[in-house]
């Protein structure tokens, strides 16, 4: 792991930063002196990538007892650090890739094992001192602190989440007129036909609007339809400087109970802003941040077709 600071303390003071290979290297000590060494990284922000909602739902399927975490794995799912694995760990994970300020507990804190590690009487190169590092919340490949390497758990064994064909048709976001006259309103996005031999547990996707024209509420999505009963889902408006904002949204069953059916995914909040002829659309992101779904295996797929959707004025 680069970029990590090493600290050493005792017989001389010092830190240096690990190279981007994870190498570190103190020199020029005083031989026979008592040193410690103690590695300490800052935390990653809420909405940084490497921990989205496929890790919520690998912490989701350990808590309903469907495959348990082990190892490091586990660890890194207790966020909250009270050796317990359930809903309050997954909604501070859920809040964290949202972008939410507050309510992650300790979600994106790097901790290593172990915590720091001390020599006495040195009087020879102390090689190969490693320590291990796991980031809170960051439980499924790829990781967040290794995007473009290899990715292993402590066992050694590779792990990957792969993409696989799209098993459902369409997602369409709305197109609605809204009456000058209304402040808030409600619209739905809709799903094509889903079938539950597929397994679609979780779902997470970043759309765009121009906040010139509409923004959400306090509270900006919330389950409907499919998602209606035994389903978390929420969103979020990520900090930016507008005009055009992005709202993420993020979904996953509280019983693994799949998705099944056609019609309502869940519904938007929105705000009118601007009464005048203004049109917005409403925009998918594109990869990595589009809609996709995530099965029971992690594995996740895209829509065939994620229609886009406007809001416009009606004519009275």
């Amino acid at each position: 792991m680069s970029g990590v600071t090493l600290t050493l303390t005792g017989s001389g003071a010092g830190s240096t930063l690990s190279d981007g290979s994870g190498n570190y290297t103190f020199s020029s000590l005083v031989s026979g002196g008592t040193y410690t060494v103690t590695p300490s990284k800052a935390g990653r922000t809420p909405a940084s990538p490497g921990i989205n909602a496929v890790d919520i739902v690998a912490v989701d399927r350990h808590y309903l007892q469907f495959a348990l975490l082990s190892g490091c794995r586990l660890a890194a799912a207790d966020v909250n650090g009270d050796n317990l694995i359930n809903v309050l760990d997954l909604v501070a994970m859920q809040r964290f890739f949202l972008g939410f300020p507050t309510g992650t507990a300790h979600v994106g804190k790097y901790v290593f094992a172990p915590a720091s590690r001390t020599y006495s009487g040195v009087v020879s190169d102390q090689t190969a001192q490693n320590f291990d590092a796991l980031v809170l919340g960051d439980v499924v490949t790829p990781f967040a602190d290794r995007p473009g390497g290899p990715s292993q758990d402590s066992a050694g064994e590779e792990t990957s989440v792969g993409e696989v064909p799209a098993s459902v048709a369409a997602i369409a976001l709305p197109n609605v007129t809204v009456d000058p006259s209304m402040t808030n309103f409600v619209a739905g996005v809709a799903a094509a036909s889903i079938d539950a031999r597929n397994h679609l547990v979780g779902f997470q996707g970043d759309l765009t609007f121009d906040s010139r024209v509409v923004n959400f509420e306090s509270e900006p999505v919330r389950p409907a339809g499919l998602t209606g009963s035994r389903w978390n889902v929420s969103g979020n408006v990520l900090d930016g400087p507008g005009p055009i904002r992005t709202l993420r949204i993020a979904g996953f069953s509280l019983d693994f109970t799949p998705l099944s059916g056609s019609g309502t995914l869940f519904e938007l909040r929105m705000t009118s802003v601007n009464k005048t002829t203004q049109t917005t659309q409403l925009l998918w992101a594109a990869p990595p941040d589009h809609f996709i779904f995530i099965d029971t295996d992690l594995n996740t797929q895209r829509p065939g077709y994620t229609g886009p959707g406007s809001i416009a004025p009606s004519d009275r």
